[in-house]
């Protein structure tokens, strides 16, 4: 048997986890946010997405765990800001204090993920283990010269080796 998982995001006071089934960023603090009905002014930030995975099924050990963003074109003035293996904070609409650095592009310079318990791997079924990653916190950032309407479509890519 392999490994599954599943995208997690944590909200609001009090870290309210959620699966999530899409990463779209926007002025509310909600996963799974519906962007035509939530958008993002220019010159104004989204809320920080607190997000992890969980990993479920039967593996041996999950390592050499990666993120970064693989496609996608940014508008003028817009960027996407991470940090990586962070403790969960309430999201905010400012600047982050957290996410302050631009998601990377290539698999090359990818975020390195540790484990929730701060380890570099995730052995199945060891003591204290929950089997999730650790907290990846993104930001989306525009300009005020960011054109008007929906972001492009961007894709973020995590990867991982598993025995």
């Amino acid at each position: 048997m392999s490994a599954s998982l599943a995208w997690k995001e944590s909200d609001l006071v009090g870290e309210v986890v959620t699966t999530i089934t899409n990463l779209n960023f926007g002025p509310i603090d909600d996963p799974n946010i519906v962007v035509a009905s939530n958008t993002i002014k220019a010159g104004e930030h989204s809320y920080e997405k607190y997000i992890r995975v969980l990993f479920t099924g039967t593996w041996t050990e999950i390592s050499n765990m990666k993120f970064w963003k693989s496609a996608g074109a940014y508008k003028t003035a817009e960027t996407v800001k991470t940090a990586a293996n962070v403790n969960f904070a309430t999201p905010v609409a400012t600047a982050s204090a957290v996410a302050t650095v631009n998601v990377p592009t290539t698999e090359g310079t990818a975020l390195a993920i540790n484990s929730y318990e701060g380890a570099a791997v995730i052995t199945y079924g060891a003591p204290g283990v929950s089997g999730y990653s650790d907290y990846i916190c993104l930001q989306l950032q525009t300009g005020i010269t960011t054109e008007a309407g929906l972001a492009n479509v961007k894709v973020f890519t995590f990867s991982w080796d598993e025995q």
